[in-house]
């Protein structure tokens, strides 16, 4: 076992390149979906694809397949399931078209072509912009249930709402990167409505899914970054400073949901805390957000990547749970594809993840002990900087117990 002190993580990359060949990301599959998400897996994979074009310049060769079946694998919209028409809202048809409108900003932003905006304009006109007079009486109300992945409820005031509670407010990151884009004079009061609502709702006292509270926050810092309306720069301070607290595990992963240290860690949730770490970074010139990012990425999405190159979900690690273990291999659905975004952060921000394995022990107020920014951990026995899983096999990965030292 052995920690990856390197500033681009090339043989990670790689081995995630590689992972996002073969199935269920290939052409033959990719397009199957996630039962109840519409939109979600696709627009994630293609957001991978293009995040490893991005890095190396490569081509994952579905990235231009999904692209050319697009307007046979969508409605006539553009956009993937039913077209609810402002008569209801799917929260979890809002979530997973997040992903897709990412993609398809992300596209157009590389590539320039006319039917990547085409589509994201469709997209949020016909899905996004029809449910905004629902936010108004968005339900907070919700069973303390779920698994990883989550499953509609019930319907209640015009929602179909999830088990990822809050999960209709993930949109505002696809929304807010396709108004920096585009300007689009209708989406800015779209943001503005789902923002009021989630600072209203109260994500930690509503128990919020915490993945996709940070998204929503990674949407409210873009709004930010395009408009300067300084509420906006604090409102993310102030609620991810939040998160830290209620929604952050001893080594920097995440509770699945606020106030529930009993479940599961979710990369997907980590990567967000990643680059909103590394955003308010370079937006307040904070050192204290550049340690986080460091110790996210050392400590928390390190241990998630596993040898086959994808992405898996841990133990919570707290005060009396202090053990770290798998809690399963891989989330091929969602956080295998979302890691990608962890790698293009830390191959655009070098700098910020060069480490010393020689660097003196230190100790934090709350007892964690660390090398520079990595945790030390104890493992049969013997003190160790905490590892990376990635080179480890399933079967010994599976059976690593790694306890932490506080």
């Amino acid at each position: 076992m052995s920690i990856v002190f390197a500033a681009v993580p090339a043989f990670d990359a790689e081995l995630h390149f590689n992972r996002l060949h073969r199935p269920p990301y290939d052409m033959d599959h990719v397009f199957d979906g996630n039962p109840g998400w519409p939109g979600d897996r696709e627009g994630r994979a293609m957001l991978a694809f293009l995040c490893h074009y991005a890095m190396s310049g490569r081509k994952i060769p579905a990235l231009d397949g999904m692209m050319r079946d697009l307007p046979e694998r969508t409605n006539r919209r553009l956009f993937f399931g039913e077209t609810p028409g402002g008569a209801w809202a799917d929260e979890q048809q809002l979530s997973g078209h997040n992903w897709y409108l990412r993609a398809l900003v992300m596209h157009h932003a590389i590539f320039g072509d006319a039917f990547s905006l085409r589509a994201a304009k469709s997209c949020f006109q016909h899905l996004f912009l029809s449910s905004l007079p629902l936010y108004d009486r968005y339900p907070l109300e919700r069973e303390q249930c779920g698994g990883v992945d989550g499953h509609i409820l019930k319907e209640l005031n015009g929602w179909r709402l999830s088990s990822d509670v809050g999960c209709a407010f993930m949109c505002a990151d696809g929304v807010a990167r396709y108004y920096a884009l585009t300007k689009d004079a209708d989406a800015k009061p779209f943001l503005e409505t789902l923002f009021r609502q989630f600072l209203d709702a109260d994500m930690v006292a509503s128990g919020f899914q915490t993945h996709t509270s940070l998204t929503c926050l990674r949407g409210m810092l873009c709004f930010y970054e395009t408009t300067g309306e300084g509420r906006y720069l604090a409102a993310v301070i102030r609620e991810f400073d939040r998160y830290i607290q209620h929604g952050m595990t001893l080594t920097y992963e995440n509770f699945n949901w606020f106030g529930r240290e009993d479940t599961w860690t979710e990369p997907c949730a980590v990567v967000d805390s990643l680059l909103l770490a590394v955003g308010l970074y370079h937006i307040t010139g904070n050192t204290r957000y550049r340690t986080l990012a460091r110790r996210v990425w050392a400590n928390g999405l390190q241990f998630c990547l596993r040898d086959n190159g994808g992405a898996g979900t841990n133990a919570c690690v707290t005060p009396l749970r202090p053990i770290l273990k798998l809690s399963g291999y891989e989330a091929s659905q969602c956080c295998t594809m979302r890691y990608a975004e962890a790698l293009l952060c830390v191959h655009q921000n070098p700098e910020l993840f060069v480490f010393d394995p020689a660097a003196p022990e230190t100790v934090e107020p709350d007892g964690r002990r660390y090398r520079d920014d990595v945790l030390l951990v104890e493992v049969n026995g013997e003190k160790k900087p905490i590892c990376s899983c990635r080179p480890i096999k399933k079967d010994a990965a599976e059976r690593l117990r790694l306890k932490v030292l506080f």
